[in-house]
């Protein structure tokens, strides 16, 4: 007969097996994420993953393959997540593919029985794009998914829009009667759209080599840059689809007051966005002051999993980490929250 001892360290690891199979979490939270190929979209996909076990991601790419190498990417660092992650196209610039991902997305849910939990609205594109395309992407990108997707999220979940310190700046350059138009309870997508038009049709009026003539359009029209307006006129066209899209989800704030609906400002992340701007081209990060992906999605983290983050009147705010990277902050869209 095998002595006792040695049975006893055979069926310890099939025991030990057992017993993590029968108490693993069920997986019954899903959390939508645009843009999520790379860059922060796909760190915050891992992060979600590997901190909460209970958890599935939706990983919206532009490009399928795009996105199924990302999942693979992460499946290389934990093979059991095989069935905690969907691939979905998404690209928020058109109309058929956020409404085929829809469609998609709710059948999803249903067949596996996930509840919506959080939304990321993270796809953006920085430096050197027209004005047009910033728009499309940043600010009626950002309308588009979350006109699709809020309505299926549970109620108290998190929606989140990844924005920029360029946006309250330029809020704050902005005419006193723009602010207050954005700000108002009034405020609506009318109200949005009829002045990105305005911006995008003085814009168009002036040359691409223009830029004293660009500077004069935007001045007459009350979206002036401040000081980037000739320094870094890149920034100031972000600033402003950033803005728009800030004051977008104000409005989904107020139309869903029983989900935290809140932009997150990360600050400067490594990703192939900083990469196109002359200053950081080339470069390691060490050579830089700016976070890892890792690091850049903390705050987005907080306001998907802590307790009391962005509840109640706290919703409808711009959110950032303090300098010291421990306390999440938050203001009104029309200023940093770390200059409160």
């Amino acid at each position: 007969m095998m002595p006792l001892h040695i049975l006893t360290t055979l069926l310890l690891p099939l025991t030990n097996h057992a017993l993590a199979s029968h108490t693993a979490p069920i997986v019954t939270k899903s959390y939508l994420i645009t843009g999520a190929n790379k860059g922060q979209g796909l760190a915050l996909c891992q992060r979600i993953l590997q901190e909460h076990d209970d958890t599935h991601v939706i990983l919206c790419s532009r490009d399928v393959a795009r996105g199924e190498e990302a999942k693979k990417s992460l499946l290389d660092t934990n093979a059991d997540y095989e069935n905690r992650v969907n691939v979905m196209q998404l690209d928020v610039t058109s109309d058929s593919s956020v409404s085929n991902a829809l469609s998609d997305v709710q059948s999803m849910l249903a067949y596996r029985k996930l509840k919506l939990c959080g939304l990321v609205s993270n796809a953006g594109i920085l430096w050197g794009y027209p004005l047009p395309e910033l728009m499309e992407v940043c600010a009626t990108g950002v309308k588009r998914v979350l006109d699709a997707f809020v309505p299926l999220v549970e109620e108290d979940g998190r929606v989140v829009v990844v924005t920029s310190g360029l946006g309250p700046l330029m809020h704050q350059y902005s005419g006193a009667e723009r602010q207050s138009a954005m700000m108002s309870k009034d405020c609506d997508w009318n109200v949005i759209s009829s002045m990105m038009k305005e911006c995008l049709d003085a814009y168009a009026s002036t040359g691409d080599d223009d830029l004293s003539a660009r500077i004069d359009a935007f001045n007459a029209i009350h979206f002036p840059g401040g000081p980037f307006a000739d320094t870094a006129p890149d920034f100031h066209m972000y600033g402003l689809a950033k803005m728009f899209g800030d004051a977008y989800m104000k409005v989904v704030a107020r139309r869903y007051p029983k989900l935290r609906v809140n932009s997150v400002d990360p600050g400067l992340v490594y990703t192939d966005l900083i990469l196109r701007m002359p200053k950081y081209a080339g470069k390691e990060m060490e050579e830089t002051t700016a976070q890892s992906p890792h690091e850049g999605v903390e705050a987005t983290m907080r306001l998907l999993f802590d307790k009391d983050a962005g509840k109640g009147d706290e919703s409808g705010k711009l959110y950032a980490l303090n300098k010291e990277k421990t306390e999440l902050m938050f203001s009104d869209i029309d200023k940093m929250p770390q200059k409160q």
